[in-house]
């Protein structure tokens, strides 16, 4: 089984410059990602804490932790695409030829990519329209295009990275998809 949090880049070097800034692109993003988590949890403790002990919890800590959970898994979304931990059920695809499996592959990290492109592009319409209106949250009033900031990078990144194994699959099955 492949070990999901290794930070090891010995294959890196034979992927090309590209390759390697996308890894290391989608390894920030999953980073920051993972430090927004530590600060939701932080938060949480703290406010239980103060909701139980001194009856004063954090005002609008669902909220931020919406905002925030949002953001934490846009950002942790292109480097599992990357590294194709993604699930997937095999069950009936485990018997199948290579190449078929490939082509499986291929057909998920292009719907994969499409999907991607469609999240992106009608999260930035919504991130300008929640710019145009003002939209605002409801307890703490924190402008609702802000999170949508850093989601439609998130996602565009996700493109790049189902990109790049499509690529990948391309290439190892010799030129045929």
């Amino acid at each position: 089984m492949n070990e999901s949090l290794s930070f090891g880049s010995d294959q890196l070097a034979e992927r090309g410059a590209y390759r390697r800034a996308l890894h290391y692109t989608a390894q920030g993003f999953a980073l920051a990602g993972g430090l927004v988590l530590i600060a939701l949890i932080n938060m949480s403790l703290i406010s239980i804490i103060g909701r139980k002990l001194f009856s004063a919890p954090i005002r609008g800590d669902i909220e931020l932790m919406e905002i925030g959970a949002s953001i934490a898994i846009a950002a942790f979304l292109p480097m599992c695409e990357l590294r194709g931990m993604h699930i997937k059920v095999d069950t009936f695809t485990m018997k199948l030829s290579p190449c078929i499996q490939r082509a499986l592959d291929t057909l998920g990290h292009t719907l994969c990519l499409l999907a991607a492109l469609i999240l992106a592009w009608r999260t930035g319409l919504q991130l300008l329209d929640n710019m145009e209106y003002g939209d605002v949250s409801t307890l703490l009033s924190i402008p609702m295009w802000i999170p949508l900031v850093f989601i439609v990078p998130s996602l565009l990144l996700l493109a790049l990275c189902s990109l790049a194994r499509i690529t990948d699959l391309f290439h190892r099955s010799g030129g045929h998809a």
